[in-house]
């Protein structure tokens, strides 16, 4: 019988077969991005040649974690920065003793994060996320649903505001 699951969750189509080499490769990758010390542009040099979509003039900071299994649902535009130990998840999988309650339900949904958005300390962006152009998501606050631009969200739960750009 063909193991389809990995302890108890489904494995993606991208870590089965001939592609599990690739995919123990992007692991790895993973891993010295988030924990080396790099320079900037170093590290997202790595996160690119595992698939994340990355523009021009970004920021990433250690122990970040960008979409393990599947890093090509992340595209992150130019000018952003993001903050250590911030988190984005371009997908969920449920394990298998969950199918009673969600099925067999696999959400891979992608997160884009636009233009000069800011990502501070210890966020955590969730699948399906957009975050708009010029937004700052305040340290530690857990993104469920898409920032508007020039939004700042903070706290527990999140509170948005206007950003004020004049404020120096």
């Amino acid at each position: 019988m063909e193991r389809k699951f990995m302890g108890r969750i489904p494995l993606s189509d991208k870590s089965k077969g001939l592609n599990m080499p690739l995919a123990i490769v992007k692991r790895f990758i993973h891993c010295i991005a988030r924990y080396l010390p790099l320079f900037p542009s170093q590290r997202v040099f790595l996160h690119r040649l595992r698939g994340v979509k990355i523009g021009r003039e970004v920021f990433i900071g250690s122990e970040g974690f960008i979409a393990d299994a599947e890093p090509d649902l992340v595209t992150i535009e130019d000018g952003v920065t993001i903050i250590a130990r911030a988190s984005i998840l371009a997908h969920s999988y449920y394990p298998v003793h969950m199918n009673e309650y969600f099925g067999h339900k696999k959400e891979v949904k992608g997160v884009t994060i636009r233009k000069g958005a800011y990502i501070g300390f210890g966020a955590i962006i969730l699948p399906g996320v957009t975050i708009g152009e010029n937004a700052v998501i305040g340290a530690g606050t857990v993104i469920t649903r898409d920032v508007p631009a020039n939004t700042r969200v903070t706290g527990q739960p999140p509170k948005e505001a206007p950003v004020n750009h004049a404020a120096g």
